[in-house]
């Protein structure tokens, strides 16, 4: 879209913009004026200590307080006291100088072939704490590298068409793209920590923007050179643009700073490009005008200076004093709070408080009891001047068998100017005990393991079963199950001591079963087959505790011999008696 800006209608507009300036200064100044001519009088102004105080004729005290000093609490407590603040006001100008790189949009870039330039920018501007307001004044420029003569270029693609050689071509001299910018807007200032700071920049307006020039020719008929193509600034150079700049400056002293500078730009750049008429024969130039958006990132150093520093100030005026108000005092409570009478009890409790007023003939206090049911209605109040109260007869407390709990509050009024807050307390009866079921026995539980097991030939023995382990002790902490003691035994000529076996040989260690009984005795399983010949098992038990089913205490182990025939004659093999 081509877009222009009129020389005559840029004047008009500013000159109306000064003419609308100059009438609100003099209407302000009158205003001022005639404010001026109604306040008060000063009829005295001290400083000491950085405090300015100021008083007025109508009575009226004003403090102005600089930043880093401070005012007595005695004064800026008064509940008179109007308290403004007023913040550091002060100009910064900042310099701007580095590398200025386009962007390079596909399509686009061919028609100019920019590349990296230089810019310097200069802002002012007027800060009021963090925040100011101020304006840019800048120039930028940007090369044209060689490529515009390549093969992909605009001057050669032309010259293609016509079919002219590109070794005949003539390249003008360059001239570079250029910007110049005048704008205003908002800027920030923080500080980060005492040394540096981070200035940011939003500034908007006017670019005085001038596309770069080059071209080609060829050798005319008549001794002149025939425009092949060439690319021109528009006439219409004005474009609106904006620029963010981002500065982190290290505080060389209080008024001067350096750092680095980051600027980010955008704007339209209108341009004209005059080429030969593709038309075979034709020799007429056409010129076309059209505009592109132009943009980039710059980057390079900043300089800052700080000048006409005001420092903040925060301002107390003090009123004349208003009537002294009337204030009421939250009694104390001295009765016992939380207490819980017995079921079936007829005893009620007296309230006490003590006052903590100045004037306490002065206060009557109001008392409100409630039962704890959410309702929110007292069931009993008065009003009395005394610090105690008890409860008259015709106030039954509920005492069934369920828990009864009320509570109740104190508040203190003063000729009914005030009513004070509320102090409060609570009182309950318990309810019916309720009888205690007895609790189930619990039988104990035990977890067992066979191994197997080795066959066996016969076992030597009186014929009945070997004595079953005793059961494993109920302690609380970790009993020891051990086998009974073995009998000494003594060997006999020719026969097998009792209690033992003959023809053992061992087959496998591995466990054969595990699960948990309530009876630690050996008893084999039902649902665990029974071996095919006469065999000893090892079997390991150990007791479960009730909580949380773990094994606790010793592991009691025994040995047995069992023969498939006569399943329910386990016997247990004692262990071997030691040598003396």
């Amino acid at each position: 879209m081509k877009q222009s800006f009129s020389t005559s209608s840029f004047a008009v507009n500013v000159s109306k913009r000064l003419s609308m300036g100059v009438i609100s200064c003099l209407l302000a100044s009158q205003v001022a004026t005639a404010q001026t001519e109604s306040k008060p009088s000063i009829v005295s102004s001290v400083t000491e200590s950085g405090i300015t105080t100021t008083t007025y004729s109508n009575g009226k005290i004003v403090k102005s307080v600089a930043e880093g000093y401070h005012l007595d609490t005695a004064f800026y407590k008064n509940s008179n006291v109007v308290l403004s603040t007023k913040p550091k006001q002060y100009w910064k100008i900042t310099d701007r100088i580095g590398v200025a790189t386009p962007f390079c949009k596909e399509g686009e870039d061919i028609t100019m072939f920019l590349k990296s330039g230089v810019y310097n920018y200069l802002t002012v501007n007027h800060f009021w704490g963090k925040v100011g307001l101020g304006i840019l004044g800048g120039y930028q420029n940007f090369g044209v590298s060689d490529d515009y003569k390549g093969p992909q270029g605009l001057i050669a693609r032309n010259a293609a068409t016509r079919g002219i050689p590109t070794s005949s071509l003539k390249y003008d001299n360059v001239g570079s793209y250029e910007d110049f910018l005048l704008m205003i807007g908002p800027a920030v200032s923080l500080p980060l920590g005492s040394k540096f700071s981070l200035d940011i920049d939003a500034k908007g307006g006017l670019v005085n923007t001038s596309a770069p020039r080059f071209g080609a020719t060829i050798p005319g008929n008549l001794g002149a050179d025939q425009v092949i193509f060439r690319l021109n600034p528009s006439a219409s150079k004005n474009q609106l643009g904006g620029v963010l700049s981002v500065d982190l400056l290290y505080n060389l002293s209080k008024t001067w700073s350096l750092g680095l500078n980051a600027v980010g730009f955008v704007t339209k750049t209108p341009f004209t490009t005059v080429g030969q008429d593709v038309t075979p024969g034709s020799n007429i130039l056409l010129t076309k005008e059209d505009t592109r958006t132009h943009g980039g990132c710059n980057f390079g150093l900043a300089l800052a200076h700080t000048f006409g520093a005001c420092s903040a100030q925060t301002v107390y005026e003090l009123l004349p004093p208003p009537p002294a108000p009337v204030v009421c005092a939250v009694p104390t409570l001295e009765s016992e709070s939380g207490r819980m009478y017995d079921y079936g009890s007829t005893e009620k409790p007296t309230f006490r408080w003590k006052s903590t007023s100045g004037t306490p003939e002065n206060e009557e206090y109001i008392f409100k009891l409630y039962k704890a049911d959410g309702s929110g209605i007292p069931v009993y109040q008065q009003t009395t001047k005394s610090t105690t109260l008890n409860l008259p007869n015709n106030v039954s407390l509920v005492n069934g068998d369920e828990c009864s709990f009320y509570y109740y509050t104190i508040q203190s009024s003063v000729q009914g100017k005030c009513l004070s807050e509320a102090n409060a307390a609570s009182f309950g009866y318990k309810a019916k005990p309720a009888p205690i079921a007895p609790v189930a026995k619990t039988e104990d539980q035990y977890i067992f393991k066979i191994f197997g097991g080795s066959t066996a030939t016969k076992y030597f023995g009186t014929g009945k079963p070997v004595r079953k382990p005793r059961k494993i002790a109920k302690a609380a902490t970790p009993a020891t199950v051990t086998a009974a003691p073995a009998k000494k035994l003594i060997p006999r000529r020719k026969k097998a001591s009792a209690g033992t076996v003959t023809g053992v040989k061992k087959y496998s260690t591995v466990v054969n079963y595990e699960n948990v009984a309530t009876n630690p005795n050996i008893k084999w399983p039902e649902d665990l087959p029974l071996p095919k010949s006469p065999a000893v098992y090892e079997y390991e038990v150990q007791r479960l505790s009730a909580g949380d089913c773990k094994p606790t205490g010793q592991v009691a182990k025994y040995k047995f011999y069992i023969d498939p025939k006569k399943p329910n004659d386990i016997r247990i093999i004692p262990d071997s008696p030691k040598r003396k």
